[in-house]
């Protein structure tokens, strides 16, 4: 199940819009500590971004993915059974 979540959360980032991957990639976070969302979200930084950024942040995507993961730690530890 997480390979294909991985999979999804993947091709969506590479083709439908953001919103689509970042409801994947929370998703992803919640049940399992996702990594891979923060490899994909600088992939998707490093493909689709500008130089400067959007507001001068030049890696938002991997700021709220990374924000993802280690935000829902404490949820994903309390709510979810290993």
């Amino acid at each position: 199940m997480r390979t294909f979540l991985s999979a999804v959360t993947f091709f969506s980032a590479l083709y439908m819009p953001i919103w689509i991957f970042m409801l994947l990639a929370l998703g992803l976070s919640v049940r399992y500590r996702a990594w891979e969302v923060i490899c994909v979200a600088f992939i998707i930084d490093c493909l689709y971004l500008p130089i400067g950024g959007i507001f001068g942040l030049p890696f938002l995507t991997t700021l709220i993915a990374a924000t993802f993961v280690w935000g829902l730690e404490p949820l994903r530890n309390r709510f979810v059974f290993r």
